[in-house]
């Protein structure tokens, strides 16, 4: 382990050399030994009274002189310490313990600390990694709080029913909240899980805005992340870390660095290809070189022609399908506005029956896709898509096309068919919540979207989009 102090416990100075010390007032009375007791030793064998130790330890030294009482008090301070180290063995170094310590030493005379100082040394040579140790006394010293953390209690703080009455935040906020904080991990070089909140100063935000994330690049944005994608990384981090200031979770003088001054206004990216809905012979094109009753096939289909998200329809159960394949019901999905009842054009039920048949012990329409519980999604049909977008349709459909470009197709044609725009966004789940659902419960409303959705189909036959259906 390396020489450099894992506290900034120093020396006494000569103006301290008193601590620990009383010296009564009057004359002839001798000095008294006095300190805090450690936590870990209240209600322990005093072994030079045989008592139980108590809030406070006080021995008489016996002594007059300073010098001789010094000698003492250092004696005193070593055999309390041992005592204190007696199951140094047992200690985790885990952040909860830290807490436990920060709690401890707010209030600190100078004996915990040095007590801990003791322990942290004692550790490091039977082995306890070095950067565990060195996160560890940053908690219990009140100087860092660790991000991995913090992320993991923040979205804990803002679960369903906290008991705190914070707002809480979907699955997929939580996704890019996770994302976003991968990203700034990756900017602070944070390899060993040891970063914490107070690293991220003003100039590190700004850098790590303005710098780091335009140049981040995936297969989704090969030119690097929009600015729109940038102000959602940054105002999710800010969230946390106003949380992390608000309960006192960082040290006492920081300040949340994700407040920037007003900048000039940013223009998209000029170079950056936006995204567009698929032409009629590119779909036929997909469709062809699919097969219906496949997994892949089917998903593609009924996402064209329902205007569904993708993992709407993956993760569907069969209990939420009507059992002609007339329609189904969404129960929930990426916005407030997802639950709602999605008629299914007629020429599609045959398709959708036959899903509802090939599996009969599973619960699911698409059992073959593989959903990802804690979030719902199904990450292995976008991965799918990307590699089979480019085999059939090549890849300088990059950044134009994806998955998701089906739910916007649907859309267009629907416009383009003259449905009212209240039913588009009904049937895509675009509209605000109604205030009553009982229109449901008549039928009318139900019958009223099917005519739409038949409208659709049809403008889509006359367009072209189906024929390899």
């Amino acid at each position: 382990m390396s020489s450099k102090p894992l506290s900034t416990m120093d020396h006494k100075s000569k103006a301290e050399d008193m601590q620990y010390l009383i010296q009564p007032r009057g004359s002839g009375k001798s000095f008294v030994f006095r300190m805090v007791t450690p936590t870990e030793l209240i209600g322990t064998p005093n072994p030079w009274t045989g008592k139980p130790f108590g809030k406070e330890i006080r021995r008489g030294l016996g002594t007059r002189r300073l010098s001789e009482a010094r000698h003492l008090r250092d004696i005193y301070l070593g055999e309390v310490r041992k005592l204190a180290l007696g199951d140094a063995g047992k200690e985790t170094f885990e952040l909860k313990d830290a807490q436990e310590w920060r709690d401890m030493l707010a209030n600190d005379d100078g004996s915990r600390e040095m007590v801990l100082n003791d322990k942290v040394h004692a550790a490091a040579e039977r082995g306890v990694p070095e950067t565990k140790l060195r996160s560890f006394m940053r908690v219990a010293l009140g100087k860092g709080y660790p991000i991995s953390k913090a992320v993991d209690q923040y979205i804990d703080e803002r679960s369903p029913g906290n008991r705190r009455g914070f707002k809480p935040i979907s699955k997929p906020t939580q996704n890019d909240l996770r994302s976003s904080i991968k990203h700034l991990r990756v900017f602070l070089n944070d390899n060993g899980d040891i970063a914490c909140l107070e690293d991220v100063t003003p100039t590190r935000a700004k850098r790590f805005r303005d710098e780091f994330l335009p140049n981040q690049t995936s297969p989704r944005s090969p030119h690097g992340l929009s600015h729109k994608t940038i102000n959602k990384n940054v105002t999710l981090l800010k969230g946390m870390w106003d949380w992390a200031v608000e309960r006192g979770i960082t040290n006492g003088k920081y300040r949340s660095p994700w407040v920037f001054a007003n900048s000039v206004p940013r223009a998209a990216r000029s170079d950056a290809p936006s995204r567009e809905d698929f032409k009629p012979d590119e779909v036929s094109r997909l469709f062809a070189a699919t097969t219906s009753g496949t997994r892949e096939g089917d998903l593609l289909r009924i996402a064209l022609v329902t205007g569904c998200r993708v993992d709407e329809i993956a993760s569907m159960r069969k209990a939420q399908v009507e059992a002609d394949g007339s329609g189904f019901i969404i129960m929930e999905g990426k916005t407030a506005n997802a639950r709602r009842y999605m008629p299914v054009p007629e020429g599609a039920r045959a398709l959708l029956k036959a899903r509802l048949d090939q599996h009969p012990a599973d619960e699911r329409v698409f059992p073959e896709w593989p959903l990802r519980a804690s979030t719902g999604k199904v990450y292995a049909a976008s991965q799918w898509f990307t590699r089979f977008r480019r085999e059939v349709l090549g890849e300088e459909t990059d950044g134009r096309l994806a998955l998701h470009s089906f739910r916007h197709t649907w859309r267009t044609v629907a416009r383009q068919a003259r449905i009212p725009e209240s039913d588009v966004d009904e049937i895509g789940g675009w509209s605000k919540p109604k205030n009553s659902s009982s229109v449901y419960d008549h039928g009318l409303q139900r019958g009223q979207l099917q005519e739409s959705q038949e409208l659709v189909w049809e403008q889509m036959q006359s367009l072209g989009y189906l024929s390899e259906y």
